[in-house]
């Protein structure tokens, strides 16, 4: 494990410096985006260091979270206390063990970008199935930026920045080029999308297209 990862504070820190600073404003905009309305039920896949799992309770969000790794789910533990959250230390992948219709809000928060292609369309393809009639996708990862200079920035700044991301998280993430393309293919219609740091952080909100 590496060193950021044996605290929230560290590990929040580190992904602060590897966004710029926006981790916040993307954190922010997800729990908006999820909890319509306080006791919405929602399912919060990979929830790290549970910083995005404060933010859905302090909307009154009733919350599942999940994430494979036992460190991680502890330390989200820690930070919660008290409040009445589930957490399941499994695969994304293992979704499809979830009840049918049983969330209003499925979070995806800088996870996506650390699957396979394959694992992305398994995970994406199993959601519909779990929401509940009128509920809601929130997506929100690095993303590949708009052409012309936005791109060329992003490429130059993307070498250091994997660098730094694998010393402080020890994991590499890529760039989706087509989130939403890929939310559109598992049976999603966008709703919204929302970008920062020069179009290379994005979150999309979709729901069920039948």
């Amino acid at each position: 494990m590496r060193w950021l990862e044996t605290s929230p504070e560290r590990y929040d820190a580190g992904m602060r410096l590897i966004t710029f600073g926006r981790v916040a404003h993307l954190h922010a905009g997800v729990a908006e985006a999820a909890v319509a309305k306080p006791g919405d039920r929602v399912l919060e896949i990979g929830c790290g260091t549970g910083a995005v799992t404060l933010r859905l309770l302090a909307r009154g969000a009733r919350v599942t979270a999940i994430d494979q790794s036992p460190d991680m789910i502890e330390q989200a533990k820690s930070r919660a206390g008290t409040a009445d959250v589930a957490f399941l230390e499994q695969t994304a992948a293992e979704i499809d063990a979830l009840p049918e219709a049983s969330f209003d809000a499925i979070v995806l928060s800088l996870c996506l970008s650390d699957m396979s292609a394959s694992e992305r369309a398994w995970v994406l393809g199993g959601c519909p199935r779990i929401l509940a009639p009128g509920g809601r996708l929130v997506a929100a990862d690095e993303v590949r930026a708009p052409a012309g200079w936005r791109r060329v920035l992003q490429r130059l700044w993307r070498l250091p920045q994997a660098a730094l991301g694998w010393l402080l998280t020890g994991a590499l993430s890529h760039p989706l080029a087509d989130l939403g393309g890929e939310l559109q293919r598992a049976g999603f219609a966008l709703r919204r999308e929302q970008r920062w740091l020069h179009g290379s952080l994005a979150l999309f909100v979709a729901e069920p297209s039948a």
